[in-house]
């Protein structure tokens, strides 16, 4: 397959050349266009103001590599539309240097990346591998590119993603598919006013994690499983939009 290689930590990452050896080690043809530095926490946003820089650089087997100033979902974007001779049979996104689990889903400039592929109508993996000292980057390249293989065979709808975590320490062969969590962690926040009027807040290094949902990406990722959640961009709500449809809220009067 031809993969476009992307990511949020920058071109250079560890995860993403570990991603890249892995994915060239499997037989593909890999074009890595990422960011020129971190990005993380960018989640699908573009840039709509200022020209993108794109630089050449050497990718571990030689082949041509491009960095890119704007955010991960830039990097998508060019790489789909600039470099896409031949197609791109995928997008993989990764690998990220923590988890992207439940709600984090919403803020991962790592998965907003794969989701601009869905948005292209390609199959897309962002992959995420827990912090711990040291990574297993081999390993966790090896599993990523286990399920790239697998993906066309999963017939995972259009315009959705796969969004694999990989746990430090795996407690089962098997991997895990299963719905993300529905509730966000509790940021703390440290308040220093200024002055009258005025006062800064800096996000706290620790934050209350989020209540688990049974059987979700957190809990059986707390478990060590390696879990597989199928996402799709925000837009429109099908059951909600349905059932509204045939009971208007009552609560809307008409236009006169």
């Amino acid at each position: 397959m031809r993969i476009l290689l992307v990511n949020d930590d920058g071109i250079e990452a560890e995860g993403l050349q570990a991603a890249y050896r892995a994915l060239v080690a499997a037989g593909h043809d890999v074009l890595a266009c990422a960011p020129d530095g971190e990005r993380s926490a960018s989640s699908h946003s573009v840039n709509l103001r200022s020209p993108i820089a794109v630089r050449r650089l050497r990718m571990p087997d030689g082949k041509d590599g491009w960095a890119v100033s704007g955010t991960p979902a830039d990097s998508a974007r060019l790489g789909i539309e600039l470099f896409a001779d031949p197609p791109f049979d995928m997008v993989v996104s990764g690998i990220n240097n923590d988890t992207n689990l439940g709600f984090d889903v919403n803020y991962s400039g790592t998965v907003g990346a794969a989701l601009e592929a869905a948005g292209a109508a390609l199959p897309a993996v962002a992959c995420s591998a827990e912090k711990s000292l040291p990574f297993r980057w081999e390993r966790d390249g090896k599993i990523l590119a286990d399920v790239a293989a697998c993906l066309a065979s999963w017939d995972v709808p259009p315009g959705v993603i796969v969004n694999l975590n990989i746990p430090a320490s795996i407690s089962s062969p098997d991997y895990a598919w299963c719905p993300g969590n529905s509730r966000a962690a509790r940021e703390t926040y440290a308040k220093t006013e200024s002055s009258p009027g005025r006062f800064e807040c800096s996000r706290m290094r620790e934050s209350v994690p989020p209540v688990s949902d049974p059987g979700s990406d957190i809990d059986l990722f707390s478990k060590g499983r390696v879990t597989l959640t199928p996402v799709r961009p925000a837009g429109t709500d099908p059951a909600a939009l349905e059932r509204l449809l045939k009971g208007r809220p009552p609560s809307l009067p008409a236009f006169a």
